[in-house]
C-alpha cells in the first residue's frame, strides 16, 4: 500500500511539471529528472538521478519505396542517488555515474541499457561492538562497510506524456571487496522520467542515417 502510495504522489507530481513544460529553443534539449520505486530483492528503497544530454541518432530504414522503420537512439551521461532498506542485515547508499543509452519507438516505446561506476556505504542493521586485546568493549557507531561498485541495468518504458515517461529497469550491483570476494545483489525500479522546463539545458550531437534506398 505505501508503495502505491509513493508512486501515485510521484505521478501527480510528474504530471504537474509536465503540464508547465515549454517547447525547448531550437538545438536546446532539457536534461530529465528520474524517480523510481527502488527495490534489492524483497527490500524497498528508491533511486534518483539526473540524465544530461549527449547525442541523438535519427534512424530510418527504407524498403523500396516506403519507410520500414524509424526510431531515435539518445545518449545521455547520468548520475543516480540509490537506497535501500534489507531489514535485520543492512541499509545501502550508493552514487552512480553512468552512460544511458535509449532506443525510442514512433509510438512510445523505448528499450535502454545503462552501465554504470560508483560507490556504496552500508550501514550493518544491529549494534555493532568490538573488543579489543584487553578484552574492553565498545560501541561502534555508524558501523559499516564501503565498496566500489559497477551496475548494469536494462528495462523498458513508455512515453505516455510530452516530456513525461513512465519505465521498468532490473540492474545488478556487483560491489567490491567484500570478505575478497565480489558481491551481487539483483535490484528492480519502477519509476518516472521528465524534463523540466529550462533545466541543465544542454545542445547535443544530432545524426541522421538512413538504410536502405528508397526507389
Amino acid at each position: 500500500m505505501k508503495t502505491l502510495i509513493f508512486l501515485f504522489v510521484t505521478w501527480f507530481f510528474a504530471e504537474c511539471l509536465a503540464a508547465q513544460t515549454l517547447q525547448p529553443e531550437s538545438g536546446k534539449i532539457s536534461s530529465n529528472l528520474k524517480i523510481a520505486y527502488n527495490a534489492s530483492i524483497l527490500y524497498p528503497g528508491f533511486r534518483a538521478g539526473v540524465e544530461y544530454p549527449i547525442k541523438r541518432i535519427d534512424l530510418t530504414k527504407y524498403r523500396r519505396w516506403r519507410v520500414l522503420r524509424h526510431f531515435s537512439k539518445m545518449r545521455y551521461l547520468s548520475a543516480e542517488l540509490g537506497y535501500y532498506h534489507h531489514t535485520d542485515f543492512h541499509d545501502n547508499i550508493y552514487l552512480l555515474a553512468g552512460w544511458q543509452m535509449r532506443k525510442l519507438r514512433p509510438r512510445g516505446f523505448f528499450t535502454e541499457f545503462s552501465p554504470a561506476f560508483g560507490y556504496s556505504r552500508t550501514f550493518l542493521g544491529g549494534e555493532t561492538y568490538l573488543v579489543d586485546d584487553a578484552g574492553n568493549i565498545s560501541l561502534i557507531k555508524g558501523a559499516g562497510y564501503n565498496y566500489a561498485i559497477l551496475a548494469l541495468g536494462g528495462g523498458f518504458g513508455w512515453v505516455f506524456r510530452p516530456k513525461t515517461s513512465a519505465y521498468f529497469r532490473t540492474s545488478l550491483l556487483t560491489m567490491f571487496p567484500s570478505n575478497n570476494i565480489v558481491y551481487l545483489r539483483p535490484t528492480v525500479e519502477l519509476g518516472l522520467i521528465w524534463q523540466p522546463r529550462h533545466f541543465w539545458e544542454a545542445r547535443p550531437k544530432i545524426v541522421s542515417k538512413t538504410k536502405g534506398k528508397k526507389s
